[in-house]
């Protein structure tokens, strides 16, 4: 957790700074996800599904005799699936003397040049927001689960899609990727309850080449609409099942090719009575300087487990 100090200063190149600000996964959830990407719970943990299994279909032998006598009773269970929310929290802090001095500069300063962030408590305030999606979006994707109910010292941490996912988890035991592992997958995965429409694949930004190198080689699948564009790049590939269209975020692993029921997920949001889900509020003064605090309490709700899939440890 980062305090903005009197040492902030004030550079005109900032609108070019190199930052990482994509959350294209985050951002994916809230644009396709169920209910606009959002859900409501009034409880750190919260049910993803209660599932059940069935015996194996097969054809009734039943004589009329037979009928007269119910048969012996049978008892189903469920089983329960949960996530919980985690605390996501960000200080600010600036001084007075900063929020005077807004029109020094610092670095290569050309001529005319101004301040383009004139209001450093609300850019820094920005900033942590912009800081908590970024922690969202990696936690929604690589989240590793903790939970200790009644705790106060133990934090809270919500399990993210590849470690959610345990059905449908497939070994390629460092195997170079093929077309028939995909299709495999799939197939297995709905042999356990996943409906193929609506999947997506989403893969690190690497993944993108092994993919390609791997459907390249299928006949006709490189034939372009234009014979001046050279290269193939892939938005989606088409399997025995229907056709996976491809997303990509730098958060997701390489070596893995994750299979995720976009329509299912949702971000769990766990509203402060009056405050609201994610608030910025005043901090008690210390000194010369204006404090505040980023709150919120978020979690990853993707439905059950087995509607996705993953295919991992890939060469």
């Amino acid at each position: 957790m980062a305090d903005t100090l009197t040492t902030t200063l004030n550079y005109s190149g900032m609108l070019y700074a190199k930052t990482d600000e994509k959350t294209r996964f985050l951002d994916a959830i809230y644009a396709r996800g169920a209910n606009q990407g959002r859900s409501t719970t009034n409880s750190v943990e919260f049910v993803l599904s209660s599932s059940y299994e069935l015996d194996p279909p097969a054809q009734p032998n039943i004589s009329e005799h037979a009928s007269l006598t119910a048969p012996a009773p049978t008892t189903i269970d469920r089983d329960q699936e949960s996530n919980v929310t985690q605390i996501y929290q960000e200080t600010v802090n600036v001084s007075y003397m900063k929020l005077s001095n807004q029109e020094a500069l610092a670095g290569v300063n050309l001529a005319n040049a101004v301040n383009n962030v004139p209001d450093e408590f609300d850019n820094q305030v920005s900033k942590r927001v912009a800081q908590i999606r970024l922690n969202l979006n990696y936690t929604c994707i690589n989240g590793v689960y903790q939970y200790t109910p009644g705790s106060t010292t133990i934090a809270p941490r919500s399990r993210g899609i590849i470690n959610g996912i345990v059905t449908n988890k497939f070994d390629a035991a460092g195997a170079v990727l093929t077309k028939n592992m995909v299709n495999n997958a799939i197939k297995d995965s709905i042999a356990n309850g996943l409906d193929p429409a609506g999947l997506e694949i989403w893969i690190s930004p690497n993944m993108m080449d092994v993919i390609t190198d791997t459907y390249v080689l299928i006949p006709g699948s490189t034939l372009p609409a234009s014979r001046t564009v050279g290269g193939v790049a892939y938005s989606a590939i088409m399997t025995n099942y229907g056709e996976l269209p491809i997303m990509w975020d730098p958060m997701f692993p390489d070596k893995k090719i994750t299979f995720v029921h976009m329509g299912l997920m949702s971000i769990a949001e766990k509203p402060h009575p009056v405050k609201g889900v994610l608030f910025v509020e005043e901090l008690a003064k210390v000194g010369a300087g204006e404090g505040a605090q980023v709150y919120g309490e978020l979690g990853l709700n993707y439905a059950a487990e087995w509607y996705h899939a993953v295919l991992e440890n890939l060469a």
